[in-house]
């Protein structure tokens, strides 16, 4: 049910992007919505991205969300940051720092100490070193990245993530 609804909103996400496409002779700036398997959401995501000038390269910015639920266990994610990307004509390296909001709640007690449940919050952080196609003239986008996440005593140096989606 929670993928469905997932899943139906990225659609919608995709819908509308094609409609400002089709308003629009050409692209004033990088936008991009993208599903990110791995990466800032954990186990993945929905993301929307946007330079802050109307260039395709530069300084940008990037939110997501992200619920996954197994067995009595859920956790939400929402990543969130800020990233730079160096490079022209639609192929650039990307560079990035921001966090990601979690919320979880363990109902099954895997996770917890007697009959307490578990229920929680908190930010990781997380980085981004890689490479991202998005065409100039908008179309099929495709990110590939090193996110090490770090935070409370944990860092994960080699943790990675590949998106695909739709460049407007």
């Amino acid at each position: 049910m929670k993928l469905s609804v997932g899943l139906a909103f990225a659609v919608l996400l995709l819908f509308l992007s094609v409609n400002v496409q089709a308003q629009e002779n050409s692209r004033e700036r990088g936008r991009g919505v993208f599903v990110e398997i791995l990466g800032n959401g954990l186990i993945g995501s929905i993301n929307y991205d946007q330079r802050f000038e109307k260039r395709f390269d530069g300084l940008g910015f990037k939110g997501g969300i992200s619920y996954f639920a197994f067995n009595g266990s859920s956790v939400a994610a929402f990543p969130f940051g800020l990233n730079y990307l160096l490079g022209k004509d639609g192929k650039y390296f990307e560079v990035g720092l921001g966090g990601t909001y979690l919320r979880f709640a363990d109902r099954s007690n895997t996770f917890s100490v007697g009959d307490e449940r578990t229920f929680g919050s908190g930010i990781a952080g997380n980085m981004v070193f890689g490479y991202r196609r998005e065409p100039v003239d908008g179309g099929f986008l495709f990110r590939a990245s090193m996110t090490p996440i770090f935070g409370s005593g944990t860092f994960l140096p080699f943790y990675f993530g590949i998106s695909l989606g739709y460049a407007f």
